[in-house]
């Protein structure tokens, strides 16, 4: 069952970046476009409602801090629709690595977790495959975008240190929709978005690749609850992180980003390493 998890997290994980990137190409309305892949990827949670535990907190702070940890969520689903759309899929992947790095350094700060040297080491290893892709002598019009996903993965670790050990008090899919909900509301409101604007950006974009990419974003994260309630988290995040590296080849073979493959190998692997470093 766990490695089962783990498997289908992997092909989500790598046909959400694929699927994703596709629909971005018809996006007009950032904003709306987000709203409407987060409504699928709630409706796609709920469709598991009956499979899981029925059970709720009855503290009322919990779901203080759920909602207080979505503003942050829907500060980075914003900022990514953009991210996604300027740079390759098959990238996406190794810059999401740098939320774990975020995480790590906020576990040194703010919980004074032990900087043992196999956590430090993942962190550069981490960071080394982002320099190796990324750094560029001249500034292009990428470059922008890659400090814009750094911010948005900023935002995502400090969601994620809001909402941390949350889930287990929750029906999963109720939780994880939760997530996707409530941030697709704070942009709907937020951003001033019209029903109209979210419909539009429905009916432009190719509805399968549209509606695979909400059901992977959905389910992919919903999956990973399932992996890490079974497993141990120094086992289930080195495995899972397998997706940057899938997400190269099938970026590879599938959306024909070819250019530089060897600098995008390695640096799934250094940052597959660092994952597993890190959970040491």
């Amino acid at each position: 069952m766990f490695i089962l998890a783990i498997i289908i997290y992997i092909i989500l994980t790598t046909g959400l970046n694929q699927f994703y990137k596709l629909t971005t190409k018809t996006m007009k309305n950032p904003a709306a476009q987000t709203i409407g892949i987060q409504i699928i990827a709630g409706l796609s949670c709920l469709l598991f409602l009956p499979f899981f535990e029925f059970k709720f907190p009855s503290n009322p702070w919990v779901y203080f801090f759920l909602c207080l940890s979505c503003i942050f969520y829907a500060l980075n689903n914003r900022m990514i629709a953009n991210v996604r759309k300027n740079l390759e899929a098959s990238v996406i992947g190794i810059l999401q690595q740098i939320y774990t790095v975020f995480l790590t350094l906020a576990g040194f700060v703010i919980y004074s977790e032990q900087a043992t040297l196999f956590k430090v080491l993942g962190i550069i290893l981490i960071i080394s495959g982002n320099v190796l892709v990324f750094w560029q002598h001249k500034k292009t019009k990428s470059t922008k975008y890659v400090w814009l996903g750094l911010l948005a993965y900023a935002f995502n670790a400090v969601a994620g240190l809001i909402d941390v050990g949350y889930s287990g008090e929750f029906n999963l899919p109720f939780y994880s929709a939760f997530l996707y909900f409530i941030p697709a509301l704070f942009i709907f409101v937020g951003g001033r978005v019209h029903v109209s604007e979210i419909i539009n950006e429905f009916k432009r974009a190719n509805k399968i690749n549209y509606l695979i990419t909400g059901f992977c974003w959905g389910v992919h994260y919903l999956v990973l609850l399932v992996a890490y309630s079974i497993g141990e988290v120094s086992v289930v995040a080195p495995l899972a992180s397998l997706a940057v590296f899938s997400n190269v080849i099938v970026g590879y073979f599938w959306l024909h980003e070819r250019e530089h493959i060897a600098k995008k190998t390695i640096a799934a692997l250094l940052a597959i390493l660092g994952i597993l470093f890190i959970s040491i």
